[in-house]
């Protein structure tokens, strides 16, 4: 979007509510709070809600599609585009999490994060905001809580985040704050590997 142009309030909803859902994807938390991505890293998450808005912005008709021509046609029918499916932003944020971050993922969280984003767009275009609403109180309370994990040069690692404690709100919706382990995969693609809890093992690129 340019920088000059005032946001949709569908733009504006739908940030909100993916801003909410990637404070609460494990795989992000971990690359930003250890800087993976470099004193920006933080910036870059910030960088990384709007690329995805404005993919889904380009779906949106302009302005100037509200004029007609005398014959009632739309003036620049073919200015938008289709909106990007589940598939579309999903390789969007495995590559920016690889480019960005130095991270490869392939336990299937990327999906869920995009899968969401296209949900929280569709309401966003009808104006209903009580998703959105749900997984910014679910960030809210993800605040404060790093996650931790254990690290032995490549072998099996688990997390969780500082507070152990079980979420008691009782929400609807999906609760986001205890996804499982995230696997964070070097270039090698490697199997994934599980210890004997069944957690997946976390790994950075190269081996970190």
């Amino acid at each position: 979007m340019a920088s000059d142009e005032v946001p949709s309030p569908t733009s504006i909803l739908f940030a909100r509510g993916l801003l909410a859902r990637l404070a609460l994807w494990p795989a992000l938390r971990i690359a930003v709070h250890q800087n993976w991505g470099g004193p920006q890293s933080a910036q870059k998450q910030r960088w990384l809600a709007g690329v995805i808005t404005d993919e889904f912005e380009a779906s949106l008709p302009p302005l100037s599609t509200s004029f007609t021509t005398l014959n009632s046609a739309p003036i620049h029918p073919s200015h938008t585009l289709p909106e990007p499916d589940t598939e579309y932003i999903e390789a969007m944020l495995l590559q920016i999490m690889d480019d960005e971050f130095e991270v490869a993922l392939e336990d299937g969280s990327a999906f869920d994060v995009a899968r969401d984003a296209v949900r929280l767009w569709g309401d966003a275009k009808e104006g209903r905001d009580g998703y959105v609403k749900d997984l910014e109180m679910q960030a809210e309370r993800m605040k404060g809580k790093m996650p931790q994990y254990e690290v032995d040069a490549g072998s099996g690692s688990d997390w969780e985040d500082s507070d152990g404690d079980e979420d008691e709100s009782g929400s609807d919706g999906e609760d986001y704050g205890n996804d499982v382990v995230p696997q964070l995969l070097n270039h090698a693609k490697e199997v994934p590997d599980t210890d004997e809890d069944g957690f997946t093992i976390v790994k950075r690129k190269g081996g970190k």
